[in-house]
């Protein structure tokens, strides 16, 4: 159930606004089929990676001894599932500031990408391809993937911020980021629309 999830908001959250940011552009039919599988193959590769490592980061300014870890997925072995890093999980305060961190990032992210794309001066259109699945739809996928596995019953990054802190502020990170992410990223379209016409 979780994979068709996945690749149900891989779909609406990555491919779709994606294809929807060239259509305003208005690519050629050869950019797509050249540029939307190679970013979405730079953003599939580096999605866990990014993630997982910025969690690592957490553990490492807290003073926290990593036991296993899975940054990367291993395709190769046919495992396309979550990655994680393992620690002595204690629903404190450092636990909250771990789990959060890749959400804190994911912000960042945001903000950066949405200031980039909104200053229009990137003259490639797969590098703005690259800033937008990157700083802009990594993030919206990253929050709504790991939100709505929680609200489905999975034990995940928001379970362990319920944890560490209380469910109410589990959801208010979930559905806030949501919320900020999918403005951003509608804005961006428009922009991109507006700046196309204006040309």
């Amino acid at each position: 159930m979780q994979n068709l999830i996945s690749t149900v908001e891989i779909a609406l959250f990555i491919m779709l606004p994606l294809v929807i940011f060239f259509k305003q552009k208005r690519c050629s039919i050869r950019f797509y089929f050249i540029a939307i599988p190679v970013l979405y193959i730079i953003w599939y590769l580096t999605y866990m990676l990014l993630h997982e490592l910025t969690h690592w980061l957490g553990a490492w300014i807290c003073g926290i001894e990593v036991f296993d870890y899975k940054i990367i997925p291993l395709f190769w072995k046919g495992d396309f599932g979550t990655g994680f890093i393992q620690y002595d999980f204690k629903g404190d305060k450092k636990d909250f500031f771990i789990i959060f961190l890749p959400y804190l990032r994911d912000i960042i992210f945001l903000f950066v990408g949405y200031w980039i794309l909104k200053r229009q001066r990137l003259k490639s259109l797969f590098w703005s391809g690259f800033i937008f699945i990157m700083l802009i739809l990594n993030p919206l996928y990253d929050v709504s993937n790991n939100y709505l596995a929680y609200l489905f019953g999975s034990l995940n990054d928001f379970n362990s911020l319920s944890i560490s802190s209380n469910g109410y502020i589990s959801h208010s990170i979930g559905i806030l980021v949501i919320i900020v992410a999918s403005l951003l990223t509608y804005r961006i379209i428009r922009l991109s629309a507006v700046s196309e016409h204006s040309n």
